[in-house]
């Protein structure tokens, strides 16, 4: 795995915005924003976090890397997330990057899906 998954959720965030992104396109459930945002804590701590948006619903599977989130959180309003200021770079997909991150997240793609296969298998 990419160095950005060893330790998931803890910092894994960007590369699974883009790895469910592309997920969820290939399985027709249609494109996702990658949403990049950052905000503050109660003393005063700067963190950032990256989740998916297609229009008002976000989902996000690495929340529970910060105290108090659930593991998924799909919904249309969530105050949480809506304490951050946010931009929205480029579609959530890793198919968008230089040769080397998509090698590396290619890989990491197929380990995924062959643990998911796995699982359904089972």
């Amino acid at each position: 795995m990419p160095i950005g998954l060893q330790a998931f959720p803890t910092g894994a965030c960007g590369d699974t915005v883009d790895l469910l992104g592309y997920y969820l396109k290939t399985h027709g459930f249609g494109t996702f924003d990658y949403v990049s945002g950052e905000a503050w804590d109660e003393n005063w701590e700067w963190y950032s976090h990256a989740w998916l948006r297609q229009g008002d619903v976000i989902v996000d599977i690495t929340a529970d890397q910060f105290p108090g989130n659930a593991p998924v959180i799909v919904t249309d309003a969530s105050p949480w997330h809506a304490g951050f200021e946010v931009e929205v770079p480029h579609e959530a997909d890793f198919h968008i990057y230089d040769g080397h991150t998509l090698a590396s997240l290619s890989a990491a793609y197929r380990t995924v899906m062959t643990n998911l296969e796995g699982i359904g298998a089972g």
